[in-house]
């Protein structure tokens, strides 16, 4: 039987890095993710990183894969490995509402899933994209006409320039601080139209403002919720499911209560599919 030593967002021989959020570097001889969580993940780090395009197989070893746009920030993906136990899909973090500035989610069949579940219980239900888009709007009007600078205040990367997206969408100037801009031009270059100038008639900050995020006052979440997480499953069509991050142990049990086998795991648990 031959053995694949892979960290999944962890550390391993071979390391596999779903996105360039700070909690999911992966360290490894060799590391594998997308151009896009290269690039930024080089604003913070100096690690070596493999390519990988979506939808395009490549072998890890002797074991064959492919990376899925995830959904979360630009350059998310999840990450498919043919086993000779069967297929395992590993989602990283993952959102299946589209957003504006993200690729849309695909989600593969596979035998094993490893499933982030940060908001793995019923009471996270976030509100659809477009209504929490319709609640920024709707905000930014009121300030405008009582005469004050609407701000924004967002994780800067991702979050961040979903918000100049949505206000680019609806017609209004915007202005950033450094950090953001830094990472939004990162975006550009792979594609995502964004416009930002030095006064803005709004402004998107990473240190104040009113709060945008899954816990944040405006709810629009690049996670996906309780009800997210129910569909991954059933889209997967695993014969096991692994939940790791966040309330990993709660949403094993429900999930085995629904009639999958389920268990949680630790970030970086040696695991054995069979």
């Amino acid at each position: 039987m031959r053995i694949l030593t892979l960290g999944l967002d962890g550390s391993g021989e071979f390391a596999f890095q779903s996105h360039a959020h700070t909690d999911h570097f992966a360290n490894g001889r060799l590391i594998f993710a997308t151009r896009p969580t290269i690039f930024l993940s080089h604003l913070r780090n100096s690690r070596y990183y493999i390519p990988v395009d979506f939808g395009k197989k490549f072998y890890i070893g002797d074991f064959k894969a492919k990376l899925y746009p995830s959904g979360h920030i630009l350059g998310s993906s999840g990450i498919k490995i043919w086993l000779d136990e069967g297929t395992l899909y590993y989602t990283g973090d993952v959102k299946v509402k589209k957003l504006r500035t993200v690729e849309r989610a695909k989600l593969p069949k596979a035998d094993f899933l490893i499933i982030e579940s940060t908001f793995g219980l019923p009471r996270f239900t976030f509100p659809d994209p477009r209504e929490s888009e319709k609640v920024i709007i709707g905000i930014v009007e009121d300030l405008i006409d009582r005469g004050k600078v609407p701000t924004f205040m967002a994780n800067p990367y991702g979050k961040a320039q979903e918000i100049i997206k949505i206000l680019n969408v609806h017609g209004y100037s915007v202005s950033v601080d450094r950090e953001i801009a830094k990472v939004s031009k990162f975006y550009m270059k792979f594609g995502v139209r964004l416009k930002f100038e030095k006064e803005g008639e709004v402004k998107v900050s990473s240190s104040k403002g009113i709060s945008v995020s899954g816990f944040g006052r405006i709810k629009l979440s690049n996670h996906a919720d309780f009800w997210e997480l129910l569909e991954i499953v059933e889209r997967v069509n695993p014969e096991k499911v692994f939940t790791v991050y966040g309330h990993a142990e709660a949403f094993a049990k429900i999930l085995n209560g629904l009639g999958y086998e389920a268990k949680s795991i630790r970030r970086n648990q040696k695991l054995e599919v069979w």
